[in-house]
């Protein structure tokens, strides 16, 4: 459908997960050229897998070309970068002093290429400290937010997408003589957060010091029905912080049984 919506514009899909895979297959059928499908090392260890990362990119940047894009300059690419960099600082400063759900939202923007900003909100922390961890979160999801707050919950740490997770850290100052795309794709690559590494160490030392931090009590974990990953992720994440988890199911969400879940969650937290 969105192949179909947009047909001239490029669609690259990543092998994250097998069902990624399959919908990239799915979607070739009808925008044939147009699809991309990037091999995303799950190991993270090795200088093999970082030669791998470079290698895709390098590669996707071709099929950009050959659909009509250009490769930047140096100069041209480091001036986006430090664009970029300055606005990863708004946002890190909104996302801090904004209440969750602003936060996803001004994220979303970003991500989706809306440059505005809103003024940061008042955060609130009334309610009980949870953290909302997992898959994509998409704008219709977003009443999740207020569904926690009204069943006496506040949600102080965002680690699904877009959320604190999606956030990279600052770009260290470029050493001479190094190559403006290979310094930010090694920081990509040394910075990612998720579940689909192997091992996927890096989300629980992201976790960690942000749950201790803003006094978590408890952690909802947000999953789609065919994610495997995330959903295999509860019973470690109970061990590894010893905090009650709730699975969600995002595809039932607004379903009745849900909100009666979550109310139940919160209140044998109180």
């Amino acid at each position: 459908m969105l192949a179909e919506a947009y047909p001239k514009t490029a669609l690259v899909f990543t092998t994250a997960c097998d069902q990624m895979r399959r919908t990239a297959d799915t979607v070739a059928c009808n925008a044939g050229s147009r699809i991309f499908l990037f091999n995303l090392p799950a190991t993270w260890q090795s200088a093999a897998a970082r030669r791998l990362y470079h290698a895709e990119l390098a590669r996707l940047g071709k099929h950009l070309e050959v659909l009509g894009g250009h490769a930047p300059t140096a100069e041209e690419l480091a001036t986006v970068i430090h664009d970029q960099e300055g606005r990863r600082a708004e946002l890190r400063s909104l996302v801090q002093q904004s209440p969750a759900r602003q936060g996803a939202e001004a994220l979303a923007n970003w991500f989706y290429g809306d440059s505005s900003l809103v003024a940061p909100a008042d955060a609130t922390t009334q309610g009980v400290r949870l953290a909302l961890l997992g898959g994509p979160l998409l704008p219709s999801h977003w009443p999740l937010f207020n569904a926690i707050a009204a069943a006496g919950g506040c949600v102080v740490v965002n680690a699904t997408e877009p959320g604190e997770r999606c956030l990279l850290p600052p770009l260290p100052t470029p050493t001479t003589g190094r190559e403006p795309l290979i310094a930010l794709a090694d920081h990509y690559f040394d910075h990612a957060v998720d579940v689909f590494h192997r091992p996927n160490s890096r989300l629980y030392d992201w976790l960690r010091p942000r749950l201790a931090e803003q006094q978590a009590r408890g952690i909802v974990l947000w999953h789609y029905v065919g994610c495997d990953l995330w959903r295999a992720e509860a019973q470690p994440l109970r061990e590894a912080f010893g905090l009650p988890v709730l699975l969600l199911e995002a595809d039932g969400a607004a379903l009745p049984r849900n909100t009666g879940r979550l109310e139940a969650f919160l209140e044998s937290l109180r």
